[in-house]
């Protein structure tokens, strides 16, 4: 816990200093201490939480004008409820670290300067609350002597995910804090893959690949190359962390192709995404990481001519194996088939994103992220079915 009372946004200053009890706890603003009724006659207290968010050292409320309130749902002195005038829902859930019982709503008409900062916004509840319970002793009030303390969450990003505390969602982040994950293979889809996992709270990424940026590429991962960068000659893997370390620690490149002699660099991994073209490898790290009861997802594309009408037909695979279903190593595509593949290499955009976006989404099921209801070992797309089937 770190008290600092010298870099304060002057909105938050002026909390402190009107004498309430301020926290900021990570991408959230507490105000502790907030009298209010939970029935007739009765006073308690809760604390009333915002998610948070500054710019340039000054808070930016961002139209978010609900909060989260530990305590039960508020009344009036008599004991009437002030759910229709107050309350946006009572789902109960942590917010912050704290148990909240209901979210608050209640925007005045007209709005006034309520959102121009977070002394009006948390002002407008604080006042609300406690009129209520002044009307049953008029001496309670939220201020004292002021405190503030600042709790910054350790954190992968420069930069908090706002959305995540406006949502609420932080107790569903926290499940995607994996220690260590690997993506081997940075093409087309695996470099999709790093899109999206790159924006989780896992500790680090290792990404492997002995390839080099090559102006082809330039149309089959996220974002756009300059003509510099296309031409550069740079390993994909320093590319991609140099690319995605702008946003965040962690992310470590590995310009080497993984074989025998190497495999067991993976050993340490939490999960593993295999994003590679090449059976008889795609075989050996498979078959090595069943064995040590490491879970992957092994991704696939395919792409065929359909000479009589002049079109592409485009499929592609995500393949999940865990610690209780290594049986499934056994229906990868493992063989060499270099030579028949004469189409197979062809990697489209739309085609690698969706294979990589499937895998994401697996591989945020089985962290129990998303519900899963079929609990699938295999998903296939195929562009001229325009479904996704198990």
């Amino acid at each position: 816990m770190q008290e600092n009372l010298t870099v304060l946004s002057p909105d938050i200053r002026q909390l402190v200093e009107d004498g309430y009890a301020v926290t900021i706890e990570g991408q959230y603003l507490i105000v502790d201490n907030i009298p209010y009724v939970p029935s007739a006659g009765v006073i308690a207290r809760g604390a009333i939480i915002s998610a948070y968010k500054e710019v340039e050292g000054v808070g930016k409320v961002d139209g978010d004008h609900a909060v989260w309130f530990t305590g039960s749902i508020p009344c009036f002195a008599d004991g009437r409820s002030l759910c229709e005038a107050m309350v946006a829902d009572t789902n109960q859930q942590m917010i912050a670290g704290r148990q909240v019982l209901c979210r608050l709503s209640n925007k005045p008409n007209p709005i006034g300067d309520m959102l121009d900062n977070f002394y009006n916004k948390m002002m407008h509840y604080i006042r609300k609350l406690t009129s209520y319970a002044r009307a049953i002793d008029n001496s309670v009030s939220a201020s004292g002597q002021g405190s503030f303390y600042y709790r910054q969450k350790p954190s992968v990003f420069f930069y908090p995910n706002a959305a995540i505390a406006r949502s609420g969602l932080d107790a569903y982040e926290k499940k995607l804090e994996v220690g260590k994950v690997a993506i081997v293979g940075t093409g087309g889809t695996g470099a999709f893959i790093l899109d999206a996992v790159a924006k989780t709270p896992a500790s680090e990424i290792h990404l492997f690949d002995d390839d080099i940026i090559e102006s082809h590429n330039a149309f089959r991962i996220p974002g756009a190359l300059t003509i510099e960068q296309a031409h550069s000659g740079s390993h994909k893997t320093e590319f991609l962390s140099q690319l995605y370390g702008s946003m965040r620690v962690g992310i470590f490149g590995h310009p080497i192709r993984i074989d025998s002699d190497n495999v067991r660099l993976l050993n340490d991994c939490n999960f593993v995404f295999i994003a590679i073209d090449d059976g008889p490898s795609r075989g050996l790290i498979a078959r090595h990481l069943a064995a040590k009861g490491i879970p992957f997802i092994d991704v696939g594309i395919g792409v065929d001519k359909v000479v009589e009408t002049v079109q592409l037909h485009g499929r592609a695979r995500v393949t999940l194996v865990t610690a209780e279903t290594t049986h499934v190593v056994d229906s990868l595509p493992i063989a060499d088939d270099r030579e028949e593949a004469v189409y197979n290499n062809i990697q489209l955009a739309e085609l690698n994103a969706i294979n990589a976006m499937l895998a994401v989404i697996r591989y945020k099921q089985y962290l129990g992220f998303y519900t899963d209801e079929a609990n699938a070992d295999v998903l296939k797309y195929k562009s001229s079915w325009s479904r996704i089937v198990l």
